[in-house]
């Protein structure tokens, strides 16, 4: 079977994605991978075909100078509408001839270009807070633990605001294609049988979601080559387990100057770190004993030896840390990593979320300080660990796939 997958998004966004291609491939069949083009050569790398879809987004978001302005926001918008012209014109041949489709995150184009091709079409959700709930608010929407008519207020404001954005913009072309107009444009894009590929451990999908049908089968973790780089068992071997930070698929000035903030924390807190970098060029803190700077490290082989793991929220990072069995200390940006950062400290496997907004290094060493000395958060850490393992969430979202063919 020919099976055409497209994300376009982050890091977060593609590497699942690049997992189910993989395990797709596994099984015999014509993968390909459509995404954003500056992943090309790290798909090629793991021997998945490629085709390049849109613009960079790495350097789209480097542009900016931080990611939870409402400069960056109305800057978002603008680009995906640019995107997303630019999918309907690319979809239609990137997936000539497939027998099926899977659209991710922001392939809002693929369904209705799907439709219109008479190809199978499928999507995967990495949240169950893309499903309209009382649970939960629309994604834009930061606060997590307000009454449930905010929540539903929140989703009736979203829908309302998008008939003059993306609705209008996805109608336009349907009405090109001779196709029926839409009149809930988020349920068009979810399509049928949506794959939600997130753990039900950390986060299940809210009883009171109305879609015509879902399978939650759990995060798709990446398994990459093992990597040896130097210093690092060095620096793991020279001290007790050290605390990670990274605000991976953030704007790179807003990681910069979040370094001296983190280093401050860790000594507060009398920690040793380990930082991501994702910057070219030294820090101040290049040579120093009790820091240590690691660049495109693969998680999976790293958090198991970390003490806590302070992360941005990706729905990625915190499938990641979850499986890995220790602590985390959620610092949202923007969008579902607030959801993220309140179901991690809902399900007791971290502190109360720190907004980026908000970020201060008292406050980030007192989340540390309980992360290590909170016997309960570190006990269900590991068990959240058993049970997320118990489940192969890739295997499972590849055997959800196969069943409808």
């Amino acid at each position: 079977m020919k099976i055409v997958l497209a994300t376009f998004g982050s890091r977060g966004d593609v590497q699942p994605m690049l997992a189910l291609s993989l395990g797709l491939i596994s099984k015999g069949h014509d993968v390909l991978l459509a995404a954003p083009p500056e992943k090309a050569v790290w798909a090629k790398q793991l021997g998945c075909p490629f085709h390049r879809l849109g613009s960079n987004v790495t350097a789209f978001i480097d542009d900016l100078e931080n990611a939870h302005s409402l400069g960056s926001a109305i800057c978002f918008v603008s680009f995906l509408r640019k995107e997303l012209n630019a999918q309907f014109d690319l979809l239609p041949k990137i997936i000539a001839g497939a027998d099926l489709v899977i659209g991710s995150s922001l392939t809002f184009a693929l369904s209705t270009i799907a439709e219109s091709m008479g190809i199978e079409y499928r999507y995967v959700a990495f949240t169950p807070q893309l499903f309209p709930s009382a649970r939960h608010p629309f994604p834009a929407f930061k606060h997590q633990r307000f009454p449930k008519w905010y929540n539903r207020l929140t989703w009736r404001l979203a829908r309302l605001i998008d008939r003059y954005n993306i609705s209008r913009l996805i109608n336009d072309h349907r009405r090109q294609l001779g196709l029926k107009l839409i009149q809930d444009t988020w349920r068009n894009i979810m399509g049928q049988h949506i794959i939600v590929a997130s753990d039900s451990a950390i986060s299940e999908v809210p009883p009171d979601v109305v879609e015509p049908g879902f399978t939650q089968t759990g995060y798709m973790h990446l398994n990459q080559p093992d990597q040896h780089l130097p210093g690092l068992d060095a620096f793991l071997e020279g001290g007790t387990p050290p605390v990670y930070a990274g605000f991976g698929s953030m704007p790179v000035q807003d990681q910069i100057s979040s370094v001296s903030l983190i280093v401050e924390a860790a000594r507060l807190s009398g920690q040793r770190v380990v930082i991501s970098k994702f910057w070219e060029g030294p820090s101040e803190f290049s040579n120093v004993d009790d820091i240590f700077f690691i660049k495109n490290f693969p998680h999976l082989k790293l958090f198991p030896n970390m003490a806590a793991v302070i992360h941005h929220g990706g729905a990625g990072t915190t499938a990641s840390t979850a499986i890995s069995g220790v602590p985390q200390i959620i610092v949202p940006h923007i969008l579902d990593q607030y959801y993220w950062g309140n179901q991690i400290y809902q399900s007791k496997l971290g502190p109360r979320p720190i907004w980026r907004s908000e970020l201060t290094s008292k406050k980030l060493a007192a989340a540390i300080q309980e992360c290590l000395l909170n016997k309960s958060i570190q006990q269900k850490a590991k068990e959240t660990s058993g049970l997320i393992k118990k489940n192969d969430g890739l295997e499972l979202t590849v055997r959800e796939i196969l069943r409808y063919k």
